[in-house]
């Protein structure tokens, strides 16, 4: 009397085999990016002078000037050309001035409350 037929110990193979610990799936190290929640909508110019555009490209006219530590809010974004950065359609909450600023010139925050305390942040470091 034969116990363990092939395809019993086919069967105990397999089980086997697909029993095995996983494999440690690797996770990539990426970069951190900032994310512009729906609710992100200022900012505040962190060069000290900054070209306000009147449209999204770097030879546009210009409509305004930003300086370090004014504050923005922030109407809508479109991809640069680049595909890896953002221009900012910005209004100046200190004379209204609109246009596109590249978002590599903005700290970019939830509430004007934040915005204003990053300012003084900024005032306070120079």
């Amino acid at each position: 009397m034969r116990f363990f037929t092939p395809g019993f110990l086919i069967a105990v193979l397999l089980i086997t085999v697909s029993c095995r610990p996983e494999e440690e799936l690797l996770s990539p190290d990426l970069p951190p990016t900032p994310v512009l929640t729906s609710d992100s909508r200022w900012g505040v110019a962190d060069r000290p002078y900054q070209k306000v555009l009147s449209e999204p490209r770097g030879d546009a006219d210009v409509n305004g000037l930003l300086r370090q530590g004014d504050i923005v809010e922030i109407l809508s974004r479109v991809s640069a050309e680049d595909n890896r950065s953002y221009w900012m359609e910005v209004k100046s909450s200190a004379d209204n001035t609109r246009g596109w600023v590249p978002d590599s010139s903005l700290n970019v925050y939830d509430s004007p409350a934040q915005a204003r305390t990053a300012r003084s942040g900024l005032e306070e470091g120079n």
